[in-house]
């Protein structure tokens, strides 16, 4: 896996993680490096996160699919999202159900109907995205997934409509999107965390649901917005200064000190987290660097897809 090949080994990438791991970002990291390779890449905002287009280059991401990049080599990054109104009048309309009344039926009925059929939204979403796939839209399909807590009921949505709906169209949709989700072939997730205690125990858990509870293909495990390993730190200030002939008020001592202490205290609970991933799951996990800055552009998404391609010569497990 030294190459971004891995990417693409399924046509629909779902990512997700808990709220604030960056799992979004980490769905435009991984559309950049396949698009960079020379895939044709659709990027589906479930939540329609702002920002998103933007930092991969283009306007805003609505409803109408948009062209947001073309890269050297033939690849490119289109983006759109699927509000589940619009999911519902399309799947009228392969029903074959007319203009008129398809758009009557999707605007009056779906909140009552949704309201009387829990999951039903989620499913037709994931229908349009099967759909998507079915007609090999793109070389790559990523869904920028919603978060952790709603990326199961997501995803499990198929599932349980498939357990109380027993036939008819609702079923048939389940079933076809169940399907999808269970082909390793046709659909992968990438999960997201931080180094920390509890983004690593939720995706453990949300693993444990998906992988072995879905059936769905596990991707390499992705843990961002990780600390640098720091050599020096385990030295003292004092003795870092001594070695290059300075000498250090008691003051710059002390806050050195505090600054270095603060950096083994992180990369100590990032060495734990790590270790206690590596020994729940057997995916491999691939670490993403953190990137000190108050807002993210494009250079530093070209930074994360880099290091997304790079982390994985690093694979040994």
């Amino acid at each position: 896996m030294t190459d971004p090949g891995w990417l693409t080994s399924a046509n629909v990438m779902v990512v997700a993680g808990k709220g604030g791991v960056g799992s979004s970002t980490v769905a435009a990291a991984a559309a950049l490096a396949a698009a960079r390779d020379g895939a044709d890449v659709l990027f589906i905002s479930v939540d329609g996160r702002p920002g998103m287009g933007q930092l991969l280059g283009g306007r805003e991401i609505g409803d109408r699919e948009q062209t947001l990049q073309r890269l050297d080599g033939g690849g490119k990054i289109r983006a759109r999202t699927i509000p589940a109104d619009q999911a519902f009048g399309d799947y009228l309309e392969l029903k074959g159900v007319g203009g008129l009344l398809r758009r009557a039926a999707s605007a009056a009925s779906l909140p009552m109907i949704a309201a009387a059929t829990p999951g039903l939204e989620h499913l037709l979403v994931l229908g349009k995205v099967k759909e998507l796939e079915k007609q090999r839209n793109a070389d790559l399909i990523i869904v920028d997934a919603p978060p952790a807590g709603h990326a199961g009921p997501f995803l499990r949505s198929a599932s349980g409509l498939s357990d109380v709906v027993k036939s008819g169209p609702i079923r048939d949709q389940a079933s076809e999107v169940s399907e999808m989700l269970a082909d390793p072939a046709r659909c992968a997730a990438l999960l997201v965390a931080l180094p920390e205690e509890t983004p690593i125990t939720e995706v453990i858990e949300l693993a444990v649901d998906l992988g072995d509870g879905l059936g769905i293909s596990l991707l390499p495990l992705i843990v961002n917005a990780c600390w640098p390993e720091r050599v020096g730190l385990e030295k003292s200030p004092a003795m870092a200064a001594r070695s290059h002939k300075l000498k250090l008020t008691d003051t710059a001592k002390a806050s050195l000190e505090s600054a270095a202490a603060f950096g083994r205290s992180r990369l100590a609970q990032q060495r734990e987290q790590l270790e206690r991933l590596r020994e729940a799951r057997s995916e491999p996990v691939l670490t993403l660097p953190r990137l000190a800055t108050p807002r993210l552009g494009p250079d530093h998404l070209t930074r994360l897809a880099d290091a997304l391609v790079a982390a994985g010569s690093d694979i040994s497990r």
